[in-house]
């Protein structure tokens, strides 16, 4: 009775065949389970096959409800497999999967390949320590991603002091949401805030690209938490005490590299960087201008480097005492020029030195604070940057002048990162809101004493 009723679906399936569109280019196939009978194979682009099978059979077992289920609504059930390989006996080795629709038998072949593909990097994370992928990223992904070079050493930076020795040496396998989870947390207790968003960074996009390329199957840093920081967003650097800034001068003579590189600071609230890489052509003595297009790098050794963002280059006017200091500064160095000879630098940048040579920005910054030792006061250079930009406001200096003058995209990083509250800004704020309630009042009784 089972086989006559095998052979009544069989024929209903020539029949149904044949008056589909294309039916001599379907291969009739014997029956491939219990169950099922493949009625039709088609040669799709790209390797894939597509198998229509007719359900054949009432008894279904166990492992076949699926099959089953789509028997009450008669419909057909689509397969596709692709080629991944080969088994140990040589023959090829295929992925399967299926569907109700053709359409959804290949997005579910799509899932199996993913998925096999990622397992497939099994050996890889046996062997492949974090160490090796940072190598892996900086190399493929940081390195095209065009980062500047103080970013990229930045990075490089936090890996090798704080991720190295904690992740450096474990495998890919080893590498999971509780080990990551438990280094994110004793991190966020030992290192400070902007070290911790380079930490979230470099770890973040590395584990990322290991799980695009597959060579882990889940990314475990999308399930770990971040320790929650009060919102912040001015850097809140002290400002440098106004004692600190007239002692600074007098402990440098006019032809110190110090000495000009602190005055141009405190005039224009240029960055470090950009100071040292003007050069004396960027310097124009009659408009009285400044034309920031470079700034210096230390990596590897002096030299240029393009400034940190393209608003970042500018031309910006000076005031007549800096360049009265400039064009000095300028005439002493001729004047070792044709002391030293020939061996005199050259003297082509603003900040050289009396032989004619660029000091490093860090030597510098690192020379006022020595000097500064025996006074017991502390500096830092990158202050002068925000000091500018305070008392700039402070004496009613328009905030988009300001913004431009420093180099920023918008008005709001000025405002965000570089503008300090001071006690000024608060008395300030009284006095005009003072003036103006006063005045409000002083108007209403003028209107009462007016006759009708």
């Amino acid at each position: 009775m089972i086989k006559k009723r095998k052979w009544l679906y069989f024929v209903f399936g020539i029949l149904m065949l044949m008056v589909m569109p294309g039916f001599e280019d379907n291969k009739i196939q014997a029956q491939t389970s219990v169950g099922e009978l493949l009625i039709a194979e088609n040669k799709l682009e790209g390797g894939v096959t597509e198998r229509i099978y007719v359900i054949t059979n009432d008894e279904i077992s166990e492992n076949t409800r699926s099959v089953s289920a789509r028997k009450a609504t008669k419909k057909y059930t689509y397969e596709v497999n692709e080629v991944v390989g080969k088994n140990e006996n040589g023959n090829p080795k295929r992925i399967y999967a299926y569907g109700a629709t053709l359409k959804e038998a290949k997005e579910n072949l799509k899932i199996k390949l993913d998925a096999y593909n990622r397992m497939g990097y099994q050996n890889l994370q046996n062997k492949m320590t974090v160490n090796e992928l940072y190598d892996y990223w900086l190399k493929n992904e940081a390195i095209n991603k065009s980062l500047k070079e103080n970013t990229m050493h930045g990075y490089t930076g936090v890996y090798n002091n704080h991720i190295k020795p904690c992740l450096g040496h474990l495998y890919l396998k080893d590498i999971n949401v509780m080990v990551v989870q438990n280094f994110i947390t004793e991190a966020s207790e030992r290192l400070t805030k902007y070290i911790m968003k380079n930490v979230h960074i470099v770890l973040g996009q590395m584990l990322r690209l290991a799980f695009d390329q597959g060579f882990i199957a889940n990314n475990p840093y999308l399930y770990i938490r971040k320790k929650k920081y009060k919102k912040d967003k001015c850097l809140n650097y002290e400002l440098p005490d106004e004692d600190t800034l007239r002692l600074i001068p007098t402990l440098f003579h006019e032809t110190d590299p110090e000495y000009i590189s602190f005055y141009i600071a405190l005039y224009t609230g240029a960055r470090c960087s950009e100071i040292f890489g003007l050069t004396w052509d960027d310097v124009d003595f009659e408009n009285h201008t400044l034309d920031i297009n470079k700034q210096i790098s230390e990596i590897g050794g002096i030299h240029e480097i393009a400034t940190k963002t393209p608003t970042s280059i500018r031309n910006i006017k000076v005031s007549n005492d800096l360049i009265e200091m400039l064009k000095k500064y300028k005439s002493n160095l001729d004047k070792f020029a044709l002391l030293y000879g020939k061996t005199f630098g050259g003297g082509k940048y603003v900040c050289s030195d009396s032989k004619g040579y660029l000091k490093r920005p860090s030597y510098v910054r690192r020379n006022i604070q020595k000097k500064l030792k025996p006074y017991n006061k502390e500096f830092r250079f990158h202050t002068l940057r925000h000091f500018y930009a305070t008392k700039a406001l402070e004496a009613g200096t328009n905030v988009k002048a300001v913004s431009r003058r420093l180099g920023h995209a918008s008005v709001q990083v000025t405002l965000d990162r570089y503008v300090t509250f001071t006690p000024e800004m608060d008395d300030e704020a009284v006095d005009i809101f003072d003036g103006v309630i006063n005045d409000f009042f002083s108007e209403k009784k003028t209107r009462k004493s007016t006759p009708q």
